[in-house]
């Protein structure tokens, strides 16, 4: 009775192995199945993202073509929706001028600080981050080397001052001192790049127009008739959809030289985003 009393809990235990064993296992294959659907739907989203990207830089390439065609079918420049297909993927493609923009290049601190005000900014904040953006891409400036940073900019923590040359691209504005992210936000829709020239009155925001008119009434500021042979800036955005809910969007900013005709109207790309 003891040896059969004995074989029984033998035999109990050895159940209880097998069937926590299989608890394991079961564990297991539950994840290794969870972790490779996850894997797997990665991958999908993944070649969905490297297509929709392809089709919006596709849309991009045709819609600068179809800018510089000679011919009838000739897009012109300024504000203008199109909807593209690209490798079976539909690409919206919106055409922004952005000759109404203030050049941060070209446009005096004043206009820049009429700007800021007309934002919020009270008029301390406004002229100083305006004149700093004056110092930033002034010729006088000492550059950016460590032992010419200038006393305000090591006083915040910087490493870094006035490199005395123009923008390059606008969100270099974010280190400009006296710059914050709230006002480089709610000032980037109406900055731009590469205009060589002031806003052109006909293409401005009512923004810009009343930053003129601020600027007029306290600096007394004027903005010059624009040169019709000066370069075209415009900005491309161009959105791809696809299943799902899936998009990308390519924000391009471009700048056309010469006169609109046709294959001689050369053009840049300023920002690829």
């Amino acid at each position: 009775m003891r040896r059969r009393a004995a074989h029984r809990r033998d035999q109990g235990f050895a159940l209880l192995i097998v069937l926590w064993t299989m608890v394991l296992l079961a564990l297991l294959t539950a994840q290794v199945t969870a972790a490779g659907r996850a894997e797997m739907q990665m991958a999908a989203a993944l070649r969905v993202s490297v297509q929709l990207q392809a089709a919006a830089d596709g849309a991009v390439y045709e819609t600068i073509w179809h800018m510089l065609d000679g011919g009838g079918d000739m897009w012109q420049p300024g504000a203008a929706s199109y909807d593209l297909r690209e490798s079976g993927t539909i690409v919206h493609v919106d055409v922004l001028e952005e000759r109404g923009k203030l050049d941060i290049n070209q446009v005096p601190p004043g206009l820049l600080a009429g700007l800021f005000a007309v934002l919020g900014a009270d008029n301390t904040t406004a002229n100083a981050v305006a004149n700093a953006i004056g110092d930033w891409r002034s010729q006088s400036s000492p550059g950016d080397a460590d032992d010419s940073v200038p006393p305000e900019y090591r006083m915040e923590g910087r490493m870094w001052g006035p490199p005395g040359q123009e923008f390059e691209r606008l969100d270099e504005l974010k280190m400009v001192r006296g710059m914050t992210p709230q006002l480089y936000d709610a000032a980037l829709p109406y900055l731009t790049l590469a205009l060589e020239q002031g806003p052109w009155l006909q293409y401005a925001s009512p923004v810009v127009l009343a930053a003129i008119q601020k600027s007029k009434r306290i600096a007394g500021l004027t903005v010059d008739a624009p040169d019709v042979r000066g370069p075209v800036v415009l900005r491309l955005v161009a959105t791809a959809y696809g299943a799902g809910g899936a998009r990308f969007v390519r924000n391009v900013l471009l700048r056309f030289d010469g006169t609109l005709s046709g294959p001689a109207w050369k053009y840049r790309v300023l920002e690829w985003q």
